[in-house]
């Protein structure tokens, strides 16, 4: 009769069993089978709103279009004009300065016509500043202040950065009398294809505007030889040992006297 018991037992907890698994699954199903339709559901009001309003899943929403604003690659920068100043004459005999010059020149440095030439002219001015004091302090220590190798090589010196002084004074002279606005409205007139320019005043003074600032150039590219020999004589001097070895000192004077008078042509 145990055994009966047992089998009976077994029997009807198997049933017990698979009635609970078959109800468990049945109500997980149900809560998988609610949550899947209210997916559905919200998708399909997603669908029907527009597009601006429900934004795409995964995408960020449109951005407005904005205007574009396309750059010529050949832009330039518009031209600078300086400001005229009160025009200040600068000559050594009215007792002007290096540093006077500095001053006026600083003025134009950033004019687009001048403004070079008024950069070139400030920065040959300090080289030679510089140069004048390291050459006589190597000069003294070389020859005896006073005797003739001293002044053998002094006075060309002297004469070479007073030429330099006086051409800076006049190239200041012309940047400032210079008028850049007037140029470049010319330039832009002959780049226009106008006519009317090609012959008459204008064109005339068109020249006379190239031409002063070609004299420009020309009295620069001068200091800058004098500067280059005055480098040459401050490397020589510091070789020579006494006055009777100066064969390239003597080639660099005499190209420093000639270079000195020929600076007087331009001014």
């Amino acid at each position: 009769m145990v055994p009966s018991v047992d089998i009976f037992s077994f029997i009807f907890g198997l049933i017990v069993f698979y009635t609970v698994l078959t109800v468990g699954a049945i109500v997980i199903g149900a809560r998988f089978t609610y949550k899947g339709a209210r997916r559905l559901a919200g998708w399909i009001r997603e669908r029907k709103l527009l597009p601006s309003a429900r934004g795409d899943r995964g995408q960020a929403p449109p951005i407005p279009a904005r205007d574009v604003v396309v750059e010529s690659v050949d832009a330039q920068p518009a031209p600078v004009v300086t400001e005229r100043k009160i025009y200040e004459r600068l000559d050594v005999e009215s007792g002007a300065t290096a540093k006077d010059v500095l001053r006026v020149l600083a003025s134009y440095e950033d004019d687009t016509v001048v403004g070079p030439h008024a950069v070139t002219v400030a920065e040959t001015l300090r080289s030679a500043n510089l140069r004048q004091q390291s050459l006589f302090v190597e000069l003294g220590e070389t020859f005896q202040k006073g005797s003739m190798s001293w002044d053998k090589f002094a006075a060309p010196a002297y004469a070479a950065f007073d030429a330099i002084l006086r051409n800076s004074m006049v190239l200041a002279n012309r940047i400032q009398a210079f008028d850049s606005a007037g140029y470049l409205r010319l330039k832009q007139q002959v780049a226009n294809g106008d006519g009317n320019i090609q012959h008459g005043a204008r064109a005339k003074r068109l020249e006379v505007f190239d031409q002063t600032l070609a004299a420009m150039e020309q009295m620069e590219e001068a200091d800058e030889s004098l500067l280059l020999e005055l480098d040459k004589l401050a490397s020589e001097l510091v070789i020579i040992s006494s006055a009777d070895n100066t064969e390239n000192g003597d080639q660099i004077i005499d190209e420093i006297r000639r270079l000195v008078e020929e600076a007087k042509y331009y001014r």
